[in-house]
C-alpha cells in the first residue's frame, strides 16, 4: 500500500515536468537550426506511416514483436536473461529473470525500430554511403510515428505493464520519456545546431516554475 501511494505521489510530482519539458520542446522546435532537407524526409516517413495505419492494415504483429524485444533488450542491459519469448497479433509475452520499472515500461518510451534506423543511418554516414541516408531518415520518421501511434493505441487497452506500477505513475513517466526522446531525436538526426544540455536546463527551469506556481496556488487555497 505504501509503495502504491509513493508511486502515485511520484506520478503527481512528474506532471509539472511533463508540461515543462513539452513546453520547452515546443519552443525548441521553432528555434533550432535544421539540416537541409532532412526534416522533410523525416516528416515524409511519418506521414507515410500514418497513411498505412489509417488506410491499410495496422502492423500490430510488428509492434508486439518490437514491444517484447524491447522488454528483452532492457532486461539483458540490466543483467537479466530471456527464458521465453512469444508474440502474435493477439498479444505477446516474454519471461525474464529480472524486472524493474525501466524493463517493464521500456517498450512504451523506447522506439526499438527507430533506434535500429538511427544505427543504420550512422553506419551509412561513417561508411560513406550518403545516398542511403535520406531513405534511412525516412525509415526513422516512419518508425517513430509507428511507435507513437501504436503506443497510444495500446495504452488505451488494459496493459499488465501499466497495472504493475499503476497508471498514475506509469503514464507521466512514459509521457516524459517520450518527450525527452523526441528532443534527443531532433538533436541527433534533424538539427544542425541544438544544445541538448540547454534544452534540459530550460525544461527543468520551466518545470520548477510550474511546480512553484502549483504549490503557491495550493497554499493560497488552503489558507482561505
Amino acid at each position: 500500500m505504501l509503495r502504491q501511494i509513493g508511486k502515485i505521489l511520484i506520478g503527481i510530482a512528474l506532471l509539472p515536468f511533463c508540461i515543462g519539458f513539452l513546453w520547452e520542446l515546443g519552443s525548441t522546435v521553432f528555434t533550432v537550426v535544421y539540416k537541409p532537407l532532412i526534416p522533410y524526409w523525416f516528416t515524409g516517413g511519418a506521414l507515410l506511416y500514418l497513411v498505412v495505419h489509417f488506410l491499410f492494415r495496422k502492423p500490430i504483429l510488428s509492434y508486439v514483436v518490437g514491444h517484447e524485444l524491447t522488454h528483452a533488450l532492457f532486461a539483458v542491459l540490466f543483467g537479466g536473461k530471456v527464458l521465453a519469448f512469444q508474440a502474435s497479433e493477439k498479444g505477446g509475452h516474454v519471461q525474464l529473470t529480472k524486472s524493474n520499472v525501466l524493463i517493464t515500461l521500456a517498450p512504451y518510451f523506447f522506439p526499438l525500430y527507430t533506434a535500429l534506423a538511427l544505427i543504420a543511418y550512422a553506419a551509412a554516414h561513417v561508411s560513406g554511403f550518403p545516398s542511403l541516408e535520406p531513405w534511412l531518415v525516412l525509415a526513422a520518421g516512419a518508425s517513430f510515428a509507428f511507435h507513437l501511434v501504436l503506443t497510444a493505441l495500446f495504452l488505451r487497452t488494459d496493459q499488465k505493464d501499466i497495472q504493475e506500477h499503476g497508471a498514475f505513475f506509469s503514464y507521466p513517466l512514459i509521457f516524459l520519456f517520450n518527450v525527452l526522446l523526441t528532443a534527443l531525436l531532433i538533436r541527433v538526426l534533424l538539427a544542425r545546431d541544438m544544445e541538448f544540455l540547454s534544452y534540459l536546463t530550460g525544461g527543468i527551469m520551466r518545470s520548477l516554475s510550474i511546480s512553484f506556481r502549483g504549490f503557491h496556488m495550493v497554499y493560497e487555497f488552503l489558507a482561505r
